[in-house]
């Protein structure tokens, strides 16, 4: 008799019982508040990465535990999937808009993610990223509200660059384990805006006006 089907049962049977608390793919998946259990919960305030996603709901995707790992399928303002393993964790397929997000330097009225996916080791460094995410700006500056680009890594960092269609402005997003950087960049801006944007904490670079911030991840 083969043993690894019952073994199969058994561990699916297990994990369905166990609370969705102690096994959600944090980081990048955090809640305030978790109901249900690992094959069916609800997140309240959910966050991914410190953009907040409202509330959802995950389903656990058995088969993807005969490759090792937990997965949940989300459905909500974003859909896809967020993942963990022993040794990694990320996310597959986000795609949908936040609303209200937050990107440092740019008042960013809301970020669209198609087919969005990322994956880190087990020290947040980046193995691997792809897909679009399009910032859109509450404001428009230097005439674009505009901006889009692919994730990539960077060595152990993940890289986002985000481009107005004509290369005027510019935010260039580095995470990685511990810290973040943003680089914003804007030439062509309006006398109205540049002193605007001087008051901000911008500063001349070359022909442009720059500023790089950075913080904590």
């Amino acid at each position: 008799m083969r043993l690894w089907p019952l073994l199969a049962g058994l561990a699916l049977g297990l994990v369905a019982l166990l609370p969705a608390r102690l096994a959600l793919p944090a980081p990048p998946l955090a809640a305030s508040a978790v109901r249900g259990s690992l094959w069916q919960a609800e997140l309240a305030d959910a966050q991914a990465g410190g953009l907040a996603l409202g509330t959802i709901s995950l389903g656990v995707q058995p088969l993807a535990l005969l490759q090792g790992r937990l997965q949940w399928q989300m459905a909500g303002g974003v859909s896809g999937s967020f993942w963990r393993s022993v040794t990694a964790q990320g996310a597959d397929g986000l795609t949908g808009r936040i609303t209200g997000a937050a990107l440092p330097g740019l008042p960013i009225r809301s970020l669209d993610l198609a087919g969005l996916a990322l994956a880190l080791d087990g020290t947040g460094s980046c193995r691997s990223a792809a897909g679009q995410v399009t910032a859109i700006l509450a404001t428009a500056i230097a005439g674009q509200a505009t901006l889009m680009g692919s994730p990539r890594c960077d060595g152990a960092a993940l890289l986002l660059p985000l481009a107005s269609a004509d290369g005027r402005l510019r935010l260039d997003l580095t995470v990685q384990p511990g810290r973040w950087q943003a680089r914003t960049s804007i030439s062509g801006a309006s006398p109205a805006e540049m002193l605007a944007l001087t008051a901000a904490g911008f500063r001349p670079d070359g022909a442009a006006l720059g500023r790089t911030e950075t913080g904590p991840w």
